[in-house]
């Protein structure tokens, strides 16, 4: 009888077991059919019958919830070749978590991003969310935009997704040919529930109602529901499972924010006023300082929405075939209400005082003129997902199994037809009349005072002195399709007393292709800083579109927060009415902002086409065998992959360099932009080998090796070439995308050793090293591009200059370009010619060229304590080397963002109908880039960060039950900082989540 079959032979109803020992021959029954069971029905098992006990009368004990999702999760790991840690649900509709990012937070050596105080993208032992592979039932799944909407990505953003419905996650943290590629951290499996995954029929709706503590625009309240329906039909010939989610969230982010740190603006060439009183305690010992670019807080009132949806349909016409079709779609929309003020300081000729510490960081700065003003931002970020697939098993003889598997998969990002960056900025006048002064302390926030000359004091700031400034409208917009099919034979040898168990060979085929564009508008004529006569537009935006909000309503929990900052209220003003209000303002003749239109309708600034065609053969060997009698285990497996990438870009082809006046040159473009078409490919051998050795009952020793691969950064990839606008001599720069970049190869060598020293109780330790190459560096070469030549050394100069010695004249580029007009009357500017010497720029492209090591060690442990309910998990992941940041140098460097250490605890009690379940994740201190908004390759730090949730739940019967969630109990709040703490750049207040709510289930 195969596996199959006699599962189904043994299926039990649910979930029943026994606690005292088993007869013999009873235990060997109950792990036959749990055992079968659990291969066939997934998420449902093991499921082992009670039986006797030789002393006494049957006894049993039922379980289920939280302790069998942690029985499943332990078999898993137990079971599985090579290093592999997994969560379950509880039951369907169940999941640990109520956000798959924050659920796989737990598992040893896995921490998470947040975005708006939510779990979104994962870190792996050190590597982010671009070096890990997520797939849903085994099938690569495409990436969104970053959060903000920001860049094209390969990585799966888990907020997309509902934890309902969702059957468990299994994170491989080695590689194995029968995955596909492209983590280097891990492959991180999402699994959904099948309607054979069950005996009988399952129904199951909740609802909740969620509260978040931040919440100040919108319902404070907001609702959650989800439902499941799966049956089987015609003599469980037929399954249909159904599912489908939907939530709400209104929320608020109080933020601060320095937009970055400016290098050496005090000292030698610093161009500072001569009336400066600078107290100077830098110790640097190259003298480098760094100084606030500016000061800005702000809300962001977020409406977030989120629909998941997904159909299964299962097909078993004889007993040895299975047909599985599904569809999973999902849509996420968050529109953002963002106001932020500030000001810009001025390190120029204006009077000002400032202290630096010994770190070289500007602490306190008084500063006169620069900008106060009030931004305004629309935004919208809109994701959808959808798979279809199709699956097909096929026991073809009692040897040789068949699978094969197709999907089509899509996520689209973009704003809608409202954008996702659309904005208007105002000033305060007088802006140049305003004293700012900036303090800092290391762990604080900025402290900041405004003060006005008279007559403007902070109590008679009004509307009627706000004037606009500038506006614009972007889109940014991200198109990822996957396209996969695999076959896969499975041989299973026959001979019980051989060491090879089974054969598989399989191949893979993926087609991924990209499509980013860019919509910007330009700046919006809107008065842009015309605050004076004639062009005075102060008061055009009538005091009905903004809104004075009181300072000390936000950022309470930091210090140097609350009233502190700034001054004690701030304005908000309605971007739509704003723009109403200046439609034909303004003086005769002056422009004015124009008739608003989003950036979608316009032609992409920028439109970046990628595909990538992979096929992947791959053989694989599983062993199974006794040494010295302790049970031996092997895996070994081989995968080559072959990827061709195609890169279509649509660029401005640059025509010609043209000298416009003695010291100005600018660049001229062909009028209409083509597309680029660049290709390249490359070959991946990806071997593996996964050993275990049991050599005690409860003891597994495994080693494992395997090389992994993660394809390289999706905006280094583009097939463009620009060059400068500006292109003087000694400043003919271009930057070029690179399609040829190989992809990042890790070589990975794991050692783990688990104890299972009681019932569902366990010990692991794994040590890891990964040496990774091929990370990106920028590198500079010079040569020609487009043809172009350069009219500063062609025919005409070389005249020019001819002329001028022949007369004794001074040779300069003053006299060179009069001489040419001289000799061209009527000619003002002038191009190159055929025939003259080709410009010479300095291309920088991205390049393979650093590389690193990793090592680390990870340590988990599990204890239930069966008689009394309670029951504890913990793990401490502690990953090191990488390449660290050089706090001292200002030169580029690379260094490796992510790397961080993480404990998690996790507290549970389940008895007499009820759940609780405490659970407290910490992420030490990290390098989180670099800083996107200035060119001085200014690093980005988050501090550690620690969340403490909570979780109960009472079963009234055994269909009916209700609950609470907790999520963030202590309001852990996010900071960011950069080269030094007291560096500030960032902070987020943090705010609880509540969630109650009832499930049934029949």
């Amino acid at each position: 009888m195969s596996q199959s079959k006699r599962a189904r032979a043994c299926k039990k109803p649910p979930v029943q077991r026994k606690v005292p020992t088993l007869h013999p021959i009873a235990a060997f029954v109950a792990m036959c059919c749990s055992g079968a069971a659990f291969a066939a029905d997934g998420p449902e098992a093991p499921a082992p019958a009670a039986a006797a006990d030789s002393d006494g009368p049957i006894q049993e004990v039922v379980v289920t919830g939280l302790r069998q999702s942690l029985v499943n999760s332990e078999t898993i790991k137990r079971d599985a070749s090579g290093v592999v840690d997994a969560i379950t649900a509880e039951d369907i509709g169940k999941f640990p978590d109520t956000n798959l990012a924050e659920a796989v937070q737990r598992v040893p050596g896995v921490t998470i991003d947040r975005d708006n105080n939510e779990g979104s993208r994962v870190t792996v032992r050190g590597f982010g969310p671009e070096f890990n592979l997520v797939t849903l039932n085994g099938r690569s799944m495409p990436g969104n935009l970053t959060p903000g909407g920001a860049s094209a990505t390969r990585s799966f953003d888990f907020e997309n997704l509902s934890a309902d419905g969702i059957a468990g996650i299994t994170v491989y943290k080695t590689g194995r040919a029968d995955i596909a590629s492209g983590g280097i951290g891990s492959t991180i499996d999402i699994k959904t529930a099948r309607p054979f995954d069950f005996s009988d029929m399952r129904a199951t709706f909740s609802a909740k109602a969620n509260r978040d503590a931040s919440t100040a625009v919108g319902n404070k309240v907001t609702p959650e529901f989800s439902g499941l329906f799966s049956d089987k039909f015609f003599d469980d010939r037929v399954g249909v499972l159904v599912n489908g989610s939907y939530s709400k969230r209104n929320s608020r982010e109080e933020i601060s924010s320095v937009d970055g740190w400016l290098q050496n603006q005090f000292g030698p060439g610093a161009g500072n006023s001569p009336t400066l009183a600078l107290t100077n305690n830098n110790t640097n010992p190259d003298g480098n300082n760094w100084a606030p670019r500016d000061d800005n807080w702000g809300v962001a009132d977020h409406s977030r929405s989120r629909t998941n949806g997904q159909v299964v349909l299962q097909f078993r016409p004889v007993d040895s075939v299975v047909a599985t079709a599904d569809y999973t779609y999902t849509y996420y929309k968050d529109i953002v209400d963002r106001h932020t003020w500030g000001a810009w300081f001025d390190y120029g000729p204006n009077p000002f005082s400032a202290t630096i510490n010994s770190n070289g960081t500007v602490t306190h700065l008084v500063d006169t003129g620069s900008d106060l003003s009030y931004s305004s931002f629309a935004d919208t970020f809109i994701h959808q997902n959808a798979s279809a697939g199709f699956n097909l098993k096929w026991e073809a003889t009692d040897n040789l199994d068949v699978e094969f598997d197709a999907h089509h998969s899509y996520a689209n990002s973009d704003g809608g037809a409202a954008g996702n960056n659309d904005f208007g900025i105002v000033g305060q006048w007088p802006a140049l009349s305003l004293t700012k002064t900036f303090n800092l302390g290391q762990y604080t926030l900025p402290t900041t005072s405004w003060t006005y000359v008279a007559p403007y004091t902070t109590s008679n700031l009004n509307t009627s002195t706000i004037t606009p400034l500038f506006g614009q409208a972007n889109t940014n917009a991200f198109y990822n399709v996957i396209d996969q099919a695999r076959i896969a034979l499975t041989w299973k040898n026959s001979n019980a007393d051989s060491g090879l168990k089974s054969i598989k060979l399989g191949f893979d085929v993926e087609r991924f292709t990209t499509r980013a564009e860019a919509f910007n508008s330009g700046n919006f004529a809107w008065g842009y800083y015309n605050a004076v006569p004639p062009n005075n537009y102060n008061g055009l935006i009538p005091a009905s579109a903004f809104t004075q909000v009181s300072s000390c309503s936000i950022l309470k929990q930091f210090s140097g927060g609350s009233c502190q900052i700034a001054v004690p209220y701030f304005y908000t003003f309605n971007l739509q009415s704003a723009i109403n209000a200046t439609q034909g303002g303004g003086n005769p003749g002056d422009p004015t902002f124009p008739p608003y239109t989003f950036a979608q309708a316009s032609t992409p600034t920028n439109d970046d086409h990628i595909k990538e065609v992979t096929p992947a053969p791959y053989l694989q060997f599983d062993f199974a065998t006794d040494f010295n009698g302790m049970p031996f285990r092997a895996l070994a497996g081989i995968r080559y992959e072959k990827t061709n990438v195609t890169a279509n870009s649509l660029q401005k082809v640059p025509t010609a360099v043209v000298w416009v006046n003695p010291t100005e040159f600018d660049t001229t473009y062909a009028a209409n932009a083509t597309y680029s078409d660049v290709t390249s490919s490359y070959g991946e051998f990806l071997p593996n080998l996964d050993v275990s050795l049991q050599v005690h009952p409860d003891v597994i020793l495994r080693a494992s090796y395997s090389k992994t691969i993660a394809r390289s950064d999706l905006t280094q990839m583009i097939g463009t070439t620009s060059v400068t606008s500006t292109p003087k001599p000694g400043s003919r720069t271009a930057t070029a995308g690179n399609p040829g970049l190989l992809p990042y190869e890790s070589n990975n060598v794991d050692l783990a050793a688990e104890w299972y020293y009681a019932k569902d109780s366990y010990v692991a330790g794994n040590w890891f090293v990964k040496h990774v190459t091929n990370f990106l560096t920028d590198t500079t070469t010079q040569g020609p591009l487009f043809g172009i030549t350069d009219p500063n050394a062609g025919a005409l100069a070389n005249k020019a200059i001819a002329e001028l010695t022949a007369a004794g004249k001074q040779v300069s580029a003053q006299t060179i370009f009069a001489q040419m007009e001289a000799d061209n009357p009527g000619q003002t500017s002038f191009a190159g010619q055929p025939g003259d010497p080709l410009v010479i720029w300095d291309i920088t492209t991205p390049t393979n060229g650093n590389s690193t090591n990793i090592h680390g060690f990870e340590l988990s442990a599990q204890h239930v304590f069966w008689d009394s309910g309670f029951g504890l998990q913990a793990n401490w992941s502690v990953p090191s080397g990488g390449a660290p940041w050089n706090a001292l140098s200002i030169n580029q460097q690379f260094a490796l963002a992510g790397l961080s250490r993480s404990y998690n605890v996790v507290g549970f009690f389940e008895k007499w109908g009820f759940q609780t379940r405490v659970a407290y994740t910490r992420r030490s201190a990290f390098l989180a880039g670099l800083n996107q908004t200035d060119q001085n390759n200014e690093p980005v730090y988050t501090a550690a960060y620690g969340q403490l949730d909570a979780s109960a739940s009472y079963d009234i019967n055994r269909h009916f039950s209700v609950f609470f969630n907790g999520i963030n109990l202590t309001s852990a709040s996010q900071r960011q900082y950069g080269r030094y703490q007291e560096q500030f750049l960032f902070a987020s207040e943090g705010f609880a989540r509540y969630e109650i709510g009832f499930r049934l289930a029949l």
